[in-house]
């Protein structure tokens, strides 16, 4: 089904095609009771023969909602028919009260309760909308009829009768649930209009909130994974309201509960901000740092790579289906010798593009090195372009190419002989907010060519996670639970050990010292590379520490010079500084002359 919310922002909808939506609430006792005949108000742009208003009768009452059906399909059911058609509300009614409302409120918070109509129970209304129409959830209703004369004065929800008995139905419901938790938390209580994307991504996550997505065959997870895969660069942010709008939305939903945790949607629901803005301050609710375009740019490179082994589980899905299942094919470019390559392309913010250059230059080739060259357009630019380098003895490391008025250049040197492939991800992120449906487009060119370095270059160096990824800062002291080892990190992405309690305690500057050291998780702990590289304050000298026993360990002069350090892969910022007292502990093995 597909969720489409009108120009005037009254209506969301859910089409067919994929989507789901619906919200209740509940009450001691019923204020309507079964058989209770009520005229509605109906939206004409979706109803199946463009009425605005219908009879309905209430069939069903549950402890959270009520259920009327239309009165014109109802009439045409034979006895069986109706008594098939009540089985399925009967079904619809156990998942609802005991799955979809009581999580969906969990999660997302609650609709308005008792509400407009100061009724517990939410309406839904089945009645017979077009084939492409899943569902709707109308703000016209949340309004007094002084005010909006086609209110229905009801918190309630529409669901296209003809899904009564399918297994969308449910998801439907839990896709509108959301939208009307939506509009109480955000528009009722903050005042404030949510992106439409972003409404979209929570509702999408419904149904995986509601148990709807744990059987993959035939859910609404799997059919948003195969729409993705066949158009994987679609916008995030721009919203049409069309089949491919809602796959991207979707993922990156579940991909925001897997690093951040379900909560994240609580927080950014409650708060006074949208779209982008919202991300950012829940994740500073919860002692992030991370920006939207961090989060974004990880998230494009999971479904390349999806691999949670690595990069400390940021390139990679937990949920089982989607890390088997989401792995998108970026544009493939065979690299031969004396290949150049040119790409020119328009793009919309927040649509990601892949790009991929395969070795296959063979033993008869000259070339060996290659040159890869990105240009983005200056005047609506704010492009971030990451690399994903492929090494012949599988390992892969991922770098962010540096730009300077929108261009840059990456030099992979040894590419004949080291190099699998090289990917290249790239995204503009020029806008923040004020999304509409049809957003401009922006011109990058991107070029490969095979070439010969007339000097050295190095390697794509790895980009290691900073600690305002998880939401800690430059010196902090950490240690994973049942790990009694404490490390202090660095802005560099590289922590250093404290090889026992006496090194610690020659740092009484470290403040709170022991109290102040942070318990995080393993992964969170292996995402910043250990260095054993050591400099004394008032000395050029950089040492190498070697771990001798459990509390005891040997420091060795590196006797090479800085050129050499560099050459043997060495970095500058995994040096650690050391004071006096720690210098003076270790003993000193013989001086090394390599790494």
């Amino acid at each position: 089904m597909i969720s489409l919310l009108r120009k005037n922002k009254f209506l969301s909808i859910l089409l067919v095609s994929g989507g789901i939506f619906i919200i209740c609430s509940c009450s001691v006792f019923a204020v309507f009771e079964v058989g209770d005949s009520s005229e509605f108000f109906v939206d004409s742009s979706f109803d199946y023969e463009t009425r605005t208003k219908i009879a309905a009768t209430l069939q069903k009452v549950s402890a959270n909602a009520y259920f009327y059906v239309e009165d014109p399909f109802w009439q045409e059911l034979s006895l069986v028919q109706q008594g098939s058609f009540l089985d399925g509300l009967d079904d619809i009614a156990v998942q609802f009260n005991e799955k979809t409302y009581p999580s969906l409120r969990y999660i997302f918070g609650s609709e308005w309760n008792p509400g407009i109509d100061n009724d517990e129970r939410i309406t839904i209304l089945l009645t017979q909308l077009k084939k492409t129409a899943g569902g709707y959830f109308n703000e016209r209703d949340e309004v007094a009829s002084l005010q909006e004369p086609t209110s229905n004065n009801r918190e309630m929800i529409y669901i296209n009768v003809s899904q009564v008995g399918t297994s969308l139905v449910h998801g439907l419901i839990a896709h509108e649930l959301q939208h009307m938790i939506n509009w109480n938390q955000k528009q009722r209580l903050n005042n404030v209009q949510e992106d439409i994307w972003l409404n979209e991504l929570r509702s999408e996550y419904a149904s995986t909130v509601a148990g709807l997505d744990s059987d993959y065959v035939g859910s609404n997870l799997e059919r948003r994974v195969e729409d993705f895969l066949f158009q994987p660069s679609d916008s995030l942010t721009e919203w049409k309201g069309d089949r491919y709008d809602y796959p991207s939305v979707n993922l990156l939903g579940h991909y925001l509960a897997e690093q951040f945790g379900e909560d994240i949607f609580s927080l950014m629901i409650k708060n006074n901000k949208v779209g982008i803005y919202s991300i950012e301050q829940a994740l500073r609710e919860k002692g992030y740092s991370s920006t939207f375009s961090q989060i974004f740019n990880n998230w494009a490179i999971a479904n390349y790579l999806n691999d949670k082994s690595i990069y400390s589980g940021i390139y990679g899905y937990k949920n089982p289906y989607l890390k088997g299942n989401v792995q998108i094919s970026p544009i493939t470019y065979s690299i031969v010798s004396a290949n150049v390559i040119n790409i020119a392309q328009q793009v919309k913010d927040w649509s990601p593009y892949w790009y991929r250059f395969v070795n296959k230059q063979d033993a008869s080739t000259i070339a060996k090195d290659l040159e890869i060259e990105f240009e983005g357009f200056m005047g609506q630019g704010d492009f971030n372009v990451y690399y994903i380098v492929d090494y012949i003895d599988q390992q892969t490391v991922v770098g962010k190419l540096t730009l300077e008025n929108q261009s840059g250049i990456l030099k992979i040197p040894d590419f004949k002989t080291r190099v699998d492939s090289v990917t290249i991800a790239i995204s503009n992120q020029f806008k923040k907010s004020d999304f509409q449906n049809n957003e401009p487009t922006n011109p990058f060119i991107l070029s490969a060519f095979t070439d010969l370095f007339d000097e050295p270059v190095e390697p794509p160096g790895e980009e290691l996670p900073k600690p305002e990824d998880f939401g800690l800062k430059e010196g902090d002291l950490i240690r994973a639970v049942g790990d009694f080892d404490i490390f202090i990190i660095s802005q560099y992405g590289y922590k250093r050990l404290f090889l026992n309690p006496a090194i610690f305690n020659m740092y009484g500057h470290l403040t709170g010292g022991w109290k102040a050291v942070k318990t995080v998780s393993p992964e969170v702990r292996d995402a910043f590379k250990t260095s054993n590289y050591y400099r004394y304050v008032s000395e050029d000298k950089v040492y190498k520490l070697e771990i001798s026993g459990e509390d005891t360990g040997i420091l060795s002069w590196l006797n090479i010079t800085g050129e050499n350090f560099l050459s043997q892969g060495g970095k500058p910022e995994s040096i650690f500084i050391i004071n006096k007292s720690e210098l003076d502990w270790y003993p000193k093995g013989e001086d090394k002359t390599t790494l």
